[in-house]
């Protein structure tokens, strides 16, 4: 599949140009959890939209394997690359990575082969070689897309390479030593984040594969990190830019509100809490307290401002250049909008 980006690298910094000259709308579609051994009949869907870019928001594969070694992942990804419909290769795609494309579940920092699935990652998505993304340790980046009236800027974080060992899958998901400060994003990463978002643009898109706003369930999200979720929120606090989160993971999908910010979580492309292979395939090793959660799809967060999808679900985000707003959608299999929500630029 041809990436159709081209890279501009700045020292040790990476904007990826995309010059889109857009009349009106410019659609964005976006989506995470996309099982390559799975029926993807979401794609068909998607196509009718029209896109002009598409975001993968993480476990854009499946080839994890509890050994950590890579030969499921490469399978998976000569898979996918069978799965991925034509039409994408005239789309702009964004991408970043979560657990089940890093290697190993839940992993972090001490994954003995990340360099080696940073590699396949990149390989896959055919990243250029010039590419930053190649030369240095994680697969964050920045995007822009320009036109006339609005520029809007893309940055993908990486929430795997650097992230610190400290969390108990087995009691919860809690950091196992309060006694350290752990990291979400690594030292390297915070300072290239801090320099980014200082850009005059109309409009930030923020990518994380795990939530940022939600505190309230079990399971992967920024408030593991309490500090490291505070920080982010203050730094985006302090810049008058229009923000939006999107993020991943939960093969749940839905809106929350809060610290002056938008996030929009868009899971599962093919791989829904709601079917029932799932929850053979997979809640039956999960430890009792977390079943319950996975099991009861209902869910409420202090930020959240409806209930959580649990379906099969894709995001679509509409740029109108002319209105100065921004109109996101959470639609399901059939592209029928089940939640939106709508900003002004």
């Amino acid at each position: 599949m041809m990436n159709k980006l081209y890279t501009y690298c700045i020292a040790f910094n990476l904007i990826i140009f995309s010059n889109v000259a857009f009349t009106e709308n410019y659609k964005i579609g976006f989506g995470s959890c996309l099982d390559q051994d799975l029926p993807q009949p979401i794609w068909e869907t998607v196509s009718r939209d029209n896109v002009d870019s598409f975001i993968f928001l993480g476990d854009n594969v499946y080839g994890d394997s509890a050994d950590g070694l890579l030969n499921k992942m490469k399978g998976a990804y000569e898979a996918q690359k069978e799965m991925l419909p034509n039409w994408l290769n005239d789309t702009q795609l964004l991408y970043i990575w979560d657990d089940h494309d890093f290697g190993v579940n839940d992993g972090g920092q001490e994954y003995p082969l990340k360099r080696e699935a940073q590699s396949l990652y990149l390989n896959f998505w055919e990243t250029p070689e010039n590419d930053d993304r190649h030369k240095r340790d994680g697969v964050y980046f920045s995007s822009i897309i320009d036109s006339d009236n609005i520029k809007i800027k893309i940055i993908g974080l990486d929430t795997r390479f650097f992230r610190s060992t400290t969390l108990d899958r087995a009691n919860n998901y809690e950091v196992v030593d309060q006694s350290i400060s752990p990291t979400m994003l690594g030292q390297e990463q915070w300072s290239w984040f801090e320099s980014e978002i200082k850009d005059d643009v109309d409009l930030l898109i923020i990518l994380s594969s795990v939530q940022v706003l939600p505190r309230s369930h079990q399971f992967e999200k920024w408030n593991l990190f309490p500090e490291e979720r505070s920080k982010l929120l203050s730094l985006l606090s302090n810049i008058k830019t229009q923000k939006i989160i999107l993020s991943g993971d939960r093969h749940r999908a839905g809106i929350y509100k809060g610290n002056g910010l938008i996030e929009i979580t868009s899971s599962s492309l093919n791989k829904p809490i709601a079917d029932k292979w799932y929850e053979k395939a997979f809640l039956n090793i999960m430890p009792k307290s977390i079943r319950k959660k996975l099991i009861d799809p209902k869910e409420q967060d202090e930020f959240q401002i409806d209930e959580l999808i649990s379906e099969v679900n894709y995001g679509l985000m509409t740029i109108d250049s002319k209105n100065r707003t921004v109109l996101i959608e959470i639609k399901d299999i059939s592209g029928k909008p089940i939640q939106s929500y709508l900003e002004e630029i």
